[in-house]
């Protein structure tokens, strides 16, 4: 993953100014930096992230870890509240590998081959993301900004309603950049509309169901996939994208929306796309709301050092924003 110096500043302004402060800062947080280049007044680092770390593969992730170790603010991009309500068309999971599924619509209002701005663009240069259009790049960087991948289709590709199930026996998708369509293995968790394929769920959409510059309407999708299903599917196609380099990893189910809010933000405020109902929800996941006991005597005698209470609970706040619900 490479990031930008300057963009992480956004995200937390204790951010090291100097560039190899910040890596040898990034580096004793665990998340390592394999090249610094420093490009005029920014430098692009690119990390090398761990397997068991999913969070890390976002700017917002990367910059909790800074925040928490310089105790300065985490400022995350703003979002808009969207109303919940019935799905902009019909939605059913037929798989328990799907967690959660959400489709926002728009009406794309000022052409879709326009700039999100000069903040945006720079985010997506330094990722070598940027595309020139808005309904793709907006779901590129809210990904890259939240850790949560989202797909835009264009409604008037999509057949009927969506089902969220495993794919059949001579089922053929057309893959997005791949020259023809191509048979699936059986049990691939697909994305499908009526007829045919939209897209392989948390890896890639499809040819026949992409944002077009022509576009008019367009069905968001931001959903939360089992990770085991997302790298079988991806490795099974031999298809590697940044989407499913974080559902295999592990997603959080309750960025789905919030991310479906930061994109409906973008779009409004570039002038490219307003919302035209509510945002559907579909799915069984709840979040289970655990509580992890945690005692100090324990984690003092197992780190070989004395941790007072509240030295514990403003480390763990500051790190996932927790709090001590149970005193042992």
């Amino acid at each position: 993953m490479k990031i930008s110096a300057n963009v992480l500043k956004r995200f937390c302004a204790g951010t090291p100014a100097e560039p190899k402060a910040l890596r040898r800062l990034l580096d004793d947080l665990g998340v390592e930096v394999k090249r610094l280049d420093v490009q005029g007044a920014d430098a692009l680092l690119t990390l090398e992230l761990l397997a068991n770390r999913g969070d890390h593969h976002c700017y917002a992730g990367v910059a909790r870890e800074v925040a928490a170790r310089t105790k300065t603010a985490l400022t995350l991009p703003p979002a808009r509240a969207l109303e919940v309500g019935a799905p902009p068309l019909p939605i059913k999971i037929e798989s328990d590998k799907c967690l959660l599924y959400t489709a926002t619509p728009f009406r794309v209002t000022g052409g879709l081959k326009k700039s999100l701005g000069k903040a945006a663009d720079e985010l997506l240069n330094a990722a070598g993301l940027l595309t020139g259009n808005a309904a793709i790049d907006v779901t590129n960087l809210v990904n890259l900004e939240l850790g949560q991948p989202s797909h835009a289709f264009d409604r008037a590709r999509i057949q009927g309603g969506i089902t969220i199930r495993l794919s059949r026996a001579g089922e053929k998708a057309w893959l997005l950049f791949t020259p023809e369509a191509r048979e699936l293995p059986v049990g691939t968790l697909v994305i499908a509309d009526d007829v045919k394929v939209l897209a392989i769920a948390g890896v890639i959409g499809c040819e026949d169901s992409k944002i077009q510059d022509d576009t008019t309407e367009i069905i968001l999708e931001s959903a939360a996939f089992e990770p085991v299903a997302v790298r079988l599917g991806g490795r099974s196609l031999a298809t590697f994208t940044d989407a499913s380099a974080r559902f295999e990893r592990g997603s959080d189910p309750t960025l789905a929306t919030v991310a479906a809010g930061r994109i409906a933000h973008l779009l409004a405020e570039a002038g490219v796309a307003e919302v035209t109902g509510p945002l559907g929800i579909v799915g069984d996941w709840q979040d289970p709301q655990r509580v992890l006991p945690l005692r100090a005597s324990e984690l003092s005698a197992f780190l070989g050092r004395n941790f007072a209470e509240s030295e514990i609970v403003e480390r763990l706040t500051a790190v996932v924003g927790g709090k001590v619900l149970q005193r042992l």
